[in-house]
């Protein structure tokens, strides 16, 4: 039963024992998820128990199997074990197959215990035990700031999102946000036009294009040195609870989350929630004239976040984000920006045009038109 692969035509990666072992466990890991009663949560209660993926694909017999399933509290052993040892060949067969198309996609796997998985994820107190990531893994890497909001943000988060957007040169780190249509999209969009790298967190398997429409700017993501992340299956659908679930990862990655235009009981709450039991920096953005029905900022505050008003405080914000991102604060003032914008390659000039949002974001640029 075993899952090494070996070779070049058809067989995966082979350069090295580590990457060997890594690239048989992801076999696994897809051979498993293949099986009617094993879904996410089942190999992951597996994955915790210490088990490895591979010591389960090769058991020796059903009472091996079984006690190894029921690590992962299984509701129907008996069925997976007959199923697997009656066509375990033909199950290993299809996993290897859909291993080397999502290579072809520029998809891999990466393990909680491997070399590669980003240590911010690794302390959190809910930590993934596998991502699937299409793009460039180093990315998980680098310093992150996460941004998120509502799917049907009002002028005022529109605005807020494209201030935030368009600060983005000021920063040497890269973007984290969720995908979804709204605030996501403007911040995704945004890192690309300044030449920013941008992961997006979805809350589907890699393989599902959610939300619909989404393919060309998913595609642009990881093309343009950015990431798309999953921990789900390869093929499993959408639920709010898969979407809650996500937003600790996207979370957990930054060192410092920015909610922009959000409901105290929305999804983006769950993030800000997320950020605050992780110990991760929040901050809040408002407009002049907001009035307390914002409950959320009151939230925010309680849980020790920053809240600046824009137009008004747009430096005291850019301060407290670099500082959150850890950049050399020795070079101050016009000239540290005028490098950031160097290393974005990003024209001064034109740099300098898109940064002075006040008033030409009237007609909100960098939104699709309608």
């Amino acid at each position: 039963m075993s899952t090494q692969q070996s070779g070049e035509n058809g067989s995966g990666v082979s350069s090295s024992d580590g990457q060997d072992f890594w690239q048989s466990e992801t076999i696994s890991l897809i051979a498993l998820s293949s099986m009617s009663g094993v879904g996410y949560w089942t190999l992951r209660k597996l994955a915790l128990s210490g088990i490895t993926f591979q010591e389960v694909t090769q058991a020796k017999s059903k009472l091996q199997l079984t006690n190894y399933l029921k690590q992962s509290e299984c509701k129907i052993i008996d069925k997976v074990v007959e199923t697997w040892f009656e066509s375990h060949e033909k199950i290993l067969q299809q996993a290897n197959k859909l291993y080397l198309d999502l290579r072809k996609q520029e998809i891999e796997v990466i393990h909680f215990k491997e070399e590669k998985f980003p240590q911010s994820l690794r302390e959190i107190k809910d930590p993934p035990q596998w991502l699937f990531v299409q793009g460039d893994v180093s990315v998980l890497h680098q310093p992150a700031i996460t941004i998120v909001g509502t799917r049907k943000p009002t002028q005022d988060g529109k605005f807020l999102a494209q201030y935030v957007g368009r600060s983005l040169p000021y920063f040497q780190g890269v973007t984290v946000s969720g995908l979804a249509s709204g605030i996501d999209q403007i911040i995704h969009k945004n890192s690309l036009r300044f030449n920013i790298k941008t992961i997006a967190f979805i809350g589907t398997g890699i393989l599902l294009n959610y939300p619909s429409g989404s393919e060309k700017l998913r595609q642009e993501i990881y093309q343009k040195g950015g990431a798309i992340v999953s921990e789900y299956l390869p093929h499993d659908s959408y639920s709010a609870a898969n979407f809650v679930h996500r937003n600790r990862l996207q979370a957990g990655l930054a060192r410092v989350v920015i909610p922009v235009e959000w409901q105290e009981k929305g999804g983006t709450a769950h993030t800000v929630r997320f950020a605050k039991e992780n110990n991760r920096k929040i901050i809040c953005l408002r407009q002049p004239g907001w009035d307390d029905s914002h409950t959320e900022l009151s939230v925010a505050k309680e849980m020790g976040a920053e809240v600046f008003t824009i137009p008004g405080q747009e430096s005291e914000f850019r301060k407290a984000v670099q500082q959150c991102l850890e950049l050399n604060t020795k070079k101050k003032g016009v000239k540290q920006d005028e490098e950031s914008m160097v290393e974005r390659n990003l024209p001064l000039e034109q740099g300098y045009q898109q940064l002075e949002l006040f008033p030409e974001l009237k007609s909100l640029p960098g939104e699709e038109q309608k």
